[in-house]
């Protein structure tokens, strides 16, 4: 079950075991699935009135999914472990310089930062256009990816939520400031 660790002195086998960080953010995904799925039992899986696709579809789907995709990692990490090439293994604190840690935590502290103000947003903008801004905030900001590219996948984001959601799905989604019936009052 072990095999040849990246730069093992002289292409010795290093053990592989199962790392507790890796178990627990494994066992947390199958949980949230877990979760997802048992609470979208209170969501019916069709509408009653035309008998499209209901509210509990998505949920239920995706928390399956999410729950089992988490167990078989769960499952795959207690059997073989995972030092394994690019499986994000984290690197030793040594091994970083001091501006590459810094930057690392910067970056995480502006994606955790950038998620609490989207959230914020999204009643007062709506989803889809505050979906698309985090999008182009990323892509500039955080990944520094040029304009026209960050430009064209925060309008790909935009789309395909749009025909995904309201158009494929047909999911009532918060418009914000764009709602009709707000404009319609005023």
């Amino acid at each position: 079950m072990s095999g040849p660790a990246p730069g093992a002195p002289g292409g010795e086998a290093a053990p592989t075991r199962a790392r507790p960080s890796v178990l627990a953010t494994h066992a947390v995904l199958a949980g949230i699935g877990g979760l997802f799925f048992l609470g979208s039992f209170s969501y019916p899986w069709t509408t009653v009135e035309d008998g499209t696709v209901g509210p509990g579809a998505l949920p239920r789907v995706a928390g399956l999914a999410l729950l089992l995709i988490g167990l078989a990692m769960l499952h795959r990490e207690l059997r073989a472990g995972t030092v394994l090439e690019g499986d994000g293994h984290v690197e030793e604190e040594s091994e970083r310089t001091d501006g590459e840690r810094r930057a690392v935590h910067r970056k995480l502290i502006v994606v955790s930062a950038a998620l609490v103000v989207t959230a914020t947003l999204i009643p007062f903008l709506g989803m889809l256009p505050t979906l698309a801004a985090l999008t182009l905030f990323l892509t500039i900001g955080v990944e520094r990816l040029r304009w026209p590219v960050a430009l064209g996948a925060s309008l790909g984001v935009l789309v395909v939520c749009y025909l995904l959601f309201v158009v494929l799905l047909r999911v009532p989604l918060p418009l914000g400031v764009f709602d009709p019936a707000l404009w319609g009052a005023v």
